[in-house]
């Protein structure tokens, strides 16, 4: 698997594609998103700050899940090339300098990619804006 095939992805990736169908994704980001729940080349990590926003959002009410968060937790983690992404001691050093927004979620997603040193998937307006990391959307 080459290197550009490994990607971070950002919270509302994952929701546009597995909670709307994809229709907000890029081309390029849903291709990503396709080859990675088909078991191709693509793989995609998911920092578990994603997670936890993920939960909040569905906890909130701001997004509807058809199952308990855990079992769609499980269901996401089902595919052989979408992998979680600790958040450790390293990427928390990593966050600490990572200052272009005061959101504690981006930065720690940010950090989560700069650790790995893989682009990250989003189409966040103040990361295209400041790119504290390298992207992958359009």
């Amino acid at each position: 698997m080459t290197q550009e095939k490994l990607l971070v992805t950002d919270t509302h990736p994952i929701i546009y594609f597995f909670c709307d169908g994809g229709k907000r994704l890029s081309k390029k980001a849903r291709k990503a998103f396709e080859e990675a729940t088909t078991n191709a080349e693509t793989a995609i990590f998911v920092p578990a700050p994603v997670l936890w926003e993920l939960s909040m959002l569905v906890q909130g009410g701001v997004i509807e899940i058809d199952k308990p968060f855990p079992d769609w937790v499980d269901e996401l983690f089902q595919y052989r090339t979408i992998n979680s992404l600790s958040f450790d001691e390293a990427t928390v050093k990593i966050c600490h300098d990572v200052r272009f927004h005061t959101d504690p979620f981006d930065r720690a997603i940010v950090a989560s990619a700069l650790q790995i040193g893989l682009p990250l998937i989003t189409n966040d307006g103040r990361m295209h804006e400041s790119k504290p990391c390298r992207l992958f959307w359009d």
